[in-house]
């Protein structure tokens, strides 16, 4: 027990020293190697043919809240609707974000908001870039649905907590054609992302948004961390199982 108590701490304290020099050289501008994504490498080119072609960008955040167990997949959607908001601001046209659930609704349009003031267009925000669509997770899906064939919704991005109704924004993006990043913090969200969209978050892959779409030196250095802790892990587990089956630990 003292064993691996010392060992958790080494670990601590090593996760700590990563972080800070990871932080350091962010802040410096170097972005340390990091897995590559498809979903976030295709979202700087779908939104741009989007802007491109005069339409508009669509991002939904399902159902998923800021204050219960779905936060850290709404923070998520939030942080890439940042990024779609800033890349979008050079359009006449802002992006639509959709939700489910009130709570979420004043956080998307706040979103919307700075990313126009941080572009100096604070007068081309749109009131009605955020939207509340339906508190029924089906309704809501029914809603959007239409609303990407009436807005002439040119990029799809469905990002948060969507269980299987992701199906019917993901059959429409795919009836017009639309390039679509979907992930959902939901397993049922997460089969019909994969099977559907161009490019799908899994997992732990729908969490990094802020890491690969935002220039955040903490969060650059907080997944280049847990990248070096998990190798250190893995190799630990290699050799504990090489050094038990030669018999030297039991």
């Amino acid at each position: 027990m003292i064993i691996t108590g010392i060992i958790g701490l080494l670990l601590v304290i090593l996760g700590v020293v990563l972080m800070i020099g990871f932080a350091f050289v962010a802040r410096r501008g170097f972005r340390p190697p990091m897995r590559p994504i498809s979903g976030y490498e295709a979202l700087a080119t779908q939104v741009g043919q989007a802007v491109e072609s005069g339409g508009r960008v669509h991002i939904s955040l399902g159902q998923g809240s800021i204050n219960s167990a779905d936060t850290s997949a709404t923070l998520a959607g939030l942080a890439m609707l940042d990024y779609v908001a800033d890349a979008s601001s050079i359009s006449d046209l802002s992006p639509i974000a959709t939700t489910g659930d009130a709570t979420t609704l004043p956080a998307m349009s706040d979103t919307i908001r700075r990313a126009y003031a941080r572009k100096e267009v604070p007068e081309k925000f749109e009131s009605i870039s955020a939207r509340l669509v339906s508190l029924d997770p089906y309704s809501m899906a029914g809603g959007t649905t239409s609303l990407i064939v009436d807005d002439d919704v040119r990029a799809n991005v469905l990002v948060g907590s969507f269980g299987a109704e992701m199906t019917l924004p993901a059959e429409a993006g795919q009836r017009r054609r639309i390039p679509q990043v979907a992930g959902s913090s939901q397993l049922d969200g997460q089969a019909v992302a994969y099977a559907m969209a161009d490019h799908s978050l899994i997992g732990e892959e729908m969490f990094v948004s802020r890491a690969y779409l935002g220039r955040d030196p903490w969060a650059i250095a907080a997944l280049a961390t847990q990248d070096v802790l998990r190798w250190i892990a893995i190799a630990a587990i290699l050799v504990g199982s090489v050094l038990a089956a030669v018999g030297l630990i039991h």
